[in-house]
Formats: C-alpha cells, structure tokens, sequence
C-alpha cells in the first residue's frame, strides 16, 4: 500500500491476511484500506472502496469492520493472503 499505513495498538503494521483476535473471537484481516488505496483478499471485491480501516471475516464467516485504532482488535500472527 502506498499511502499512510495501519497499525495494531501494539505497533505491528496491518496487512491483509493477519490472523488476529477481535473482542475474543480468531479472524483474518480480509480488507485493508487508507481511505483512497486498499488491499482485498480474493472474494471480498465488493468491499473495494472502502472507507478507513479493516475489515476481518472471524472464523465462522462473520464479517466486522472497525478502525485500526480498535483496542479490540489484537495482532496474532502474520497469514498470508
């Protein structure tokens, strides 16, 4: 990503395809976005455009977006996307 990137509360940068846990529940990070650049995981196309922040889809499918400054949303291992 070009433009200003995201980061966890604990300082690692956000990248598509992140396993983290959100408020207690495991799921990949499946969108990116600055605002004007993003990066999707394949089957997410429909999110293209989407405003600041990420979006992750939990283990069970359910999708949530939030912003990168989300203390809910912790950093556990870099996935791939």
């Amino acid at each position: 990503m070009d433009a200003e990137l995201l980061y966890y509360t604990s300082g690692e940068e956000i990248q598509l395809g992140d396993r983290v846990n959100y408020g207690g529940t495991l799921a990949t990070v499946v969108v990116v976005s600055d605002g004007e650049n993003y990066q999707l995981a394949s089957g997410y196309e429909d999110h293209s455009g989407a405003e600041r922040g990420v979006i992750i889809c939990d283990d069970d499918g359910t999708i949530t977006s939030t912003n990168e400054t989300d203390e809910r949303l912790v950093f556990m291992d870099r996935g791939t996307a």
